[in-house]
């Protein structure tokens, strides 16, 4: 007796293939999800790399800041430590010389908001500048929507400039002490930056306890 052999249907290769398209969809759709956190979670920790960075720097500033007034281009007096439209500069100390260079090691230290957003870092090679003097550019971070820079005075009080109005005008009459306004240092500073993706980040960065220069720092 012969055997019949039966092979598929049109129908029923319709359905195989519909049930391999099916599992081929799934399959694509889990390996494009699992492709996607991956890039997430890594632009995530670069991200977050990259703002421990900026805070480190920021930190490893503020914590060498000493009082050591400086000459700007033009010879005027400037204090220590000046905030002023949310631009923080002050004189620092610790400056790494791996190189041994002739050199001192106090620096001058700005950081401002550029209206693109991007906060910068500036360092002048030394205190009092000559005419000309261009300092050193660093990014510390872009995509900063917002900055506030407060410091915190030895009454507690927050302020917005520095130093205070009246301290200014008592450096400006003169007499003996006609410098002791501009070596006054606050004891802390707060920044309060609106950066994405993370939104409103505040620090406060406490001031070190000796902030008086060092011998070197009229040489500088």
């Amino acid at each position: 007796m012969a055997i019949r052999s039966r092979g598929f249907t049109l129908l029923e290769l319709l359905v195989a293939v519909a049930i391999f398209a099916m599992l081929g969809i799934g399959s694509y759709r889990l390996l494009a999800t699992t492709i996607s956190t991956r890039d997430a979670a890594r632009e995530h920790d670069s991200n977050l790399i990259h703002l421990q960075k900026v805070f480190t720097v920021l930190n490893r500033d503020i914590s060498q800041a000493i009082g050591r007034p400086v000459r700007n281009d033009f010879g005027d007096a400037e204090p220590a430590l000046k905030l002023s439209n949310n631009s923080l500069e002050f004189s620092r100390q610790g400056w790494p010389n791996p190189m041994q260079s002739s050199r001192s090691e106090l620096q001058r230290i700005r950081y401002e908001l550029n209206t693109k957003g991007e906060l910068w870092r500036l360092a002048w090679s030394q205190l009092d500048r000559e005419r000309g003097m261009e300092p050193n550019q660093s990014l510390l971070a872009d995509h900063v929507q917002s900055l506030q820079i407060r410091v915190v005075a030895a009454s507690g009080q927050i302020e917005t400039d520095w130093p205070l109005q009246q301290n200014s005008s008592n450096a400006a009459n003169g007499g003996a002490n006609s410098d002791a306004p501009l070596r006054e240092m606050p004891v802390g500073v707060e920044m309060i930056l609106n950066i994405k993706p993370w939104g409103e980040i505040r620090r406060v960065f406490r001031m070190p306890d000796n902030q008086e220069a060092g011998s070197d720092a009229q040489g500088s």
